[in-house]
């Protein structure tokens, strides 16, 4: 029985070919995508597959988003088939657009999230739950999610939250709506995730690396993780963490990068993985191996080597492969 459910969006990456601007890139190569199917993929191949609530249109690529998820250990007992196209998340050319994505297709298909659907009983025994950002931009998947993370907390979980804001995706009128979801789930995360360009696009805080960790404390997680890009990480935490008051932080691994899609949802599968794999949830508490300090060396060292190829999921490590790239760094 898996000990780690996973709730968000599946969707299609499609990366560009040569060329300086989307305009006229020579062609599109599909991948499977979508940031908490990127961790759910990335948990499985680290040894840790978790149930994984998620919608997939009823169109070929959402038959290919299932063939994907089967293949790689996914279970598709709470995943979803709903009428309607896929959404196609659109990468712009490296080092030209600063609009990393772009959306098409239906918000409906992929974001929309029945409220009433949440799996409540799946909930009931798993220890920890998971949470990406960007299903917050559809109001049914707001109220979706907050639900989620309500009864999580409820039931004891460990919730953890990526707050994962993109802009393009909240319609006309609805930011306030999506930054006041945002606040609400932080108030119920135990874990929050985040990096400083996403945090600022909300206006939640314009602090960055360990004093933006710091401000999403104040907001109610025990535990905050700044992802800083090549920089590696920032995380901190309070007395309640079961870890205990620390700050933590890694340089990251150098490497020649690739394809640098997912890499943050890869350091997000690989720190989850290695804390809730270490946390004894009868008594709140981590082994000395599940400190922070380990955690996000794990962690960047997932992200590393998931830059090395292209795609966000596909090229996603497995744990002997994340394992042998940190002792050879030690």
């Amino acid at each position: 029985m898996t000990d780690i459910l996973v709730a968000g969006e599946t969707l299609v990456d499609l990366l560009p070919g040569a060329g300086e601007t989307l305009r006229d890139v020579d062609g599109f190569t599909h991948r499977p995508g979508g940031a908490p199917a990127n961790v759910a993929v990335g948990l499985s191949r680290l040894g840790s597959p978790p149930a994984f609530w998620t919608r997939l249109g009823d169109d070929p690529f959402g038959d290919f988003l299932r063939e994907t998820l089967d293949e790689e250990g996914v279970p598709d007992a709470l995943s979803r088939r709903v009428a309607g196209n896929t959404t196609l998340a659109v990468v712009s050319p490296p080092g030209v657009d600063r609009r990393r994505f772009r959306f098409y297709g239906s918000r409906d298909v992929t974001f929309g999230f029945d409220p009433e659907a949440v799996p409540t009983d799946a909930l009931t025994s798993v220890s920890w739950v998971h949470l990406g950002g960007v299903a917050l931009t559809h109001p049914a998947g707001r109220r979706a999610m907050r639900r989620v993370a309500a009864v999580a907390d409820e039931r004891g979980c460990t919730v953890s939250f990526d707050v994962n804001y993109r802009p393009d995706l909240v319609p006309e009128g609805d930011r306030d709506a999506v930054v006041e979801a945002i606040r609400d789930l932080l108030a119920d995360t135990d874990v929050a995730f985040a990096s400083d360009e996403d945090v600022a696009a909300t206006g939640i805080s314009s602090q960055q690396g360990e004093d933006l960790a710091r401000d999403l404390l104040g907001l109610g997680p025990h535990t905050a993780v700044v992802t800083l890009g090549s920089a590696g990480a920032v995380a901190a935490s309070m007395d309640a963490a079961p870890w205990g008051e620390t700050t933590a932080r890694h340089g990251g691994f150098p490497v020649e990068a690739v394809d640098a899609t997912g890499a943050g949802d890869a350091f997000t599968a690989g720190l989850i993985g290695r804390l809730a794999a270490r946390v004894d949830v009868t008594t709140s508490s981590a082994t000395a191996e599940g400190d922070l300090d380990d955690a996000l060396a794990f962690a960047n060292a997932t992200a590393a080597l998931s830059v090395r190829d292209h795609g966000g999921m596909t090229a996603l490590p497995d744990r002997e492969a994340v394992e042998a790239f940190v002792a050879e760094r030690e």
